[in-house]
Formats: C-alpha cells, sequence, structure tokens
C-alpha cells in the first residue's frame, strides 16, 4: 500500500516560488495549519512569486474545509502572487472534480499538470501575462482607436494586459487603442477604468493588448480592482 501523503509548504526564495503539498487526508484543522505555514513562507517571497500546489494524491473526499482552502487562496490574491500551477495525477475525475469546485470560489486562472516536473517546465516558461491572471467573464468592455469604436467581451486581465473576445471593431497588431473596462474599484461600486494599450495579438473577434503607460500607483489602483472582483466572486 503507498504511504500516504503528508502536508508541506516550502519558499524557495532564490525562484521566488512557493510549494503546497495537501495531504491525503485532510479536515479542516489540517488545513488551517497550511494556512499558518504558507503565512509564514509567503513573508520571505516577493510580490508575483508563483504557487505550486501538489493536489495528487488528494480526494474529494477528505476537502472538508473548503472554507479554509478558499481563505488560503484569497490571502495568495492579496499578498499578489503569480502563475499558479496545480498539480493533479493523471488528469482523472478527480481533476473534474476540483475545476467543479474551484470555479465556485476563485476567478483566476490556474495551470494544471500531472507532475512536479511538468510544474517546473511551465514555470520555466517566461511570465508574459505580468502576475496573476483573473478570469472575469460577461463584462462588456469599450475601445477605440482613430475615432472608432468598438465594444467587446473580457476573458481575463492582469496588471499587464487582458484578452477580448466577440469584438465588434477588427484591430491589427501593434495597434495603439484606449480602453475602458468597468471594474470594482470600491468592493461594492463598479466604476470605468480607463488606460491605454497596444494589441499583442488578434485572431478574428478575439484580440489581446498590453496596458501602456501604467506607473507604480496606477498598477496598485488596477490590482485593487482585480483583488475586489475575485472576493466578490468568491462571497
Amino acid at each position: 500500500m503507498a504511504e500516504k501523503q503528508k502536508s508541506k509548504v516550502k519558499a524557495d526564495i532564490k525562484r521566488n516560488r512557493l510549494y503546497i503539498t495537501l495531504p491525503s487526508t485532510a479536515n479542516k484543522l489540517e488545513l488551517e495549519k497550511i494556512y499558518t505555514e504558507v503565512r509564514f513562507c509567503v513573508a520571505d517571497l516577493k510580490p508575483s512569486f508563483d504557487v505550486v500546489t501538489d493536489l495528487s494524491q488528494c480526494t474529494i473526499g477528505h476537502l472538508n474545509g473548503l472554507s479554509v482552502l478558499r481563505k488560503i487562496m484569497d490571502y495568495l490574491v492579496v499578498k499578489e502572487m503569480g502563475r499558479v500551477v496545480r498539480i493533479v495525477e493523471g488528469m482523472s475525475i478527480t481533476f473534474k472534480q476540483l475545476l467543479g469546485i474551484a470555479s465556485k470560489f476563485q476567478c483566476y486562472k490556474p495551470i494544471y499538470v500531472s507532475s512536479l516536473e511538468e510544474a517546473e517546465k511551465e514555470l520555466a516558461q517566461p511570465n508574459t501575462s505580468r502576475g496573476l491572471r483573473f478570469q472575469i467573464h460577461h463584462r462588456q468592455i469599450e475601445y477605440s482607436i482613430d475615432q472608432e469604436k468598438g465594444t467587446g467581451s473580457l476573458v481575463d486581465i492582469s496588471i499587464g494586459g487582458c484578452t477580448v473576445q466577440e469584438a465588434t471593431l477588427a484591430l491589427s497588431t501593434d495597434a495603439e487603442i484606449s480602453m475602458t473596462i468597468p471594474l470594482y474599484q470600491e468592493q461594492d461600486t463598479l466604476s470605468p477604468f480607463t488606460l491605454k494599450a497596444t494589441v499583442a495579438w488578434e485572431q478574428g473577434d478575439r484580440f489581446a493588448v498590453q496596458f501602456l503607460d501604467l506607473d507604480e500607483n496606477r498598477e496598485a489602483q488596477l490590482y485593487k480592482c482585480l483583488v475586489n472582483e475575485g472576493r466578490l466572486a468568491i462571497a
């Protein structure tokens, strides 16, 4: 019989990376312990740290502390984590179950892999999104170029850029545009966030942009909006 997987939280300061291993059996008390260890480890990391979570031996039946898992995820978002990679062995039924549960209380985009080796390979690639990429569905945005206006639906967004679908005005790569994105600048107030961007790629009615001329204060304002979006998504 295989040895049961134990919980483990480790910070790799050199690579600015957090590793979390969920145990085979985890009650709420065990998850609270993981939460405490996560907070200690994150204190040694810089913003945009990557997170690798090993769920390879964890089954849904053991996840009876979903409120604590949500608390851990919310904490990592506030602390400005970067990419999120989850290890789910075999991409099996457990993987599909985890997707269903996670979708109820998260708004960011994780990467799913089947081994630690795959996780390391993913994180060896450059992070072009500049930090955590949030999923915000069914949010209409407006954009303009040369006095022509278009609309679209937000797919995802980070402090570095965003992806748009259902675009009504065709764009070309490298075009500079102005965008207005409604975001929760306060937790209960949806307000327009206007910024300049350059088109990174376009395909049909989809395109992605990189934001321009965002200083530290403006980036902080944008990230605060995205954190608010995340909190509303998991409320």
